[in-house]
């Protein structure tokens, strides 16, 4: 009896699939200590270029500070251009003199955008108007070159006499426009 093309091309195919049940078996039993553990993608890198308390830094233009944002404890890392901050209070004010006050938790901020991202681990954030207005809201964006605050967050904006609610908010403070995206709900007392 000779074998024929056919027979050693199975014999050849079952082969290959004893080996690699056969490895695959040897990787079950030999339990987790093998396994790799995997590496969430938003991890900090493990050890800053710099570690501070009582970091600062302030954004100016024409000589009138526009932004400063605060921080109790800083960890820089040079290569991205990075700062985890937290603890953070950021001061803003525009030329006609309206103010905003901000304080979370933690944070980032880019420092070569000068964009940053501020949150609380719990609860919302409290964007502080000198005016009366406060705007409550878990996290927000600051995008520096457009001079824009947003959040895809819930949002809720109150006043004197105004209380206005609903998901996702865009401020663009150089001309002093706000949008709330979607479903708006408002209340005038």
């Amino acid at each position: 009896m000779t074998w024929s093309a056919k027979r050693w091309t199975k014999a050849g195919l079952l082969g290959i699939i004893v080996a690699l049940m056969g490895t695959l078996l040897v990787l079950v039993l030999s339990g987790p200590s093998r396994r790799v553990p995997s590496v969430s993608a938003l991890a900090v890198p493990s050890t800053a270029d710099a570690s501070l308390q009582e970091f600062s830094f302030v954004q100016s233009k024409d000589g009138r500070v526009d932004w400063r944002i605060q921080a109790r404890q800083a960890q820089v890392f040079d290569a991205e251009a990075k700062a985890v901050l937290s603890d953070i209070q950021v001061t803003m004010r525009d030329a006609a003199g309206v103010s905003l006050t901000i304080e979370g938790d933690e944070g980032t901020i880019n420092t070569s955008s000068k964009d940053f991202v501020i949150g609380k681990r719990s609860g919302n954030l409290a964007l502080v108007f000198k005016s009366g207005y406060t705007i409550y809201t878990p996290r927000i964006h600051w995008t520096n070159q457009e001079s824009r605050l947003w959040t895809d967050a819930p949002v809720r904006i109150a006043g004197p006499r105004l209380e206005i609610t609903g998901q996702g908010m865009d401020a663009l403070l150089t001309i002093r426009e706000m949008r709330i995206r979607r479903n708006v709900q408002m209340g005038i007392y």
